[in-house]
């Protein structure tokens, strides 16, 4: 630590060895209930004003494919969230999950998406989803190196 560098200074730059700092941080709650009402209304027109082409994993059909598009929605809402958007700023098919096989999800942004992250000096954008009985949540946690 310089002599002139604060505790706290000191006490983030050991949290983020890496050199990144944190830009933006978002957290959304989203309930499958709400998602499969949605889908078994709208069906695959909700998905495509939602999801970008090839981000659904699941058949329409499928069981869980409530479950996994409530992790979708969530982590879009909490992308939102952590780029200070809102949903005014951004469109849903801006911010897409993907996943390679057995990979955790990566977040890619799209468009406006992508130009307010550039804006804001994101590197790297990361998220987590998980899933209860009934929510889904997710985590988007936004680096940057200044």
């Amino acid at each position: 630590m310089t002599p002139d560098a604060s505790p706290r200074a000191a006490l983030l730059a050991s949290a983020y060895p890496h050199g990144r700092h944190v830009l933006g941080l978002g957290v959304d709650l989203c309930e499958i209930d709400r998602i499969e009402e949605a889908l078994a209304r709208h069906g695959q027109r909700f998905l495509e004003r939602v999801c970008v082409s090839g981000e659904v994993r699941h058949p329409l059909d499928s069981r869980r494919i409530g479950e996994h598009v409530a992790g979708l929605f969530a982590a879009k809402e909490a992308a939102m969230k952590a780029l200070g958007t809102g949903m005014r700023g951004v469109a849903f098919r801006e911010i897409a999950v993907t996943r390679d096989p057995g990979g955790p999800p990566r977040l890619v942004l799209l468009g406006r998406a992508r130009a307010h992250a550039d804006a804001l000096g994101v590197a790297s954008a990361h998220v987590t989803i998980t899933h209860g009985r009934r929510e889904a949540v997710a985590v988007v946690l936004l680096l940057g190196d200044r």
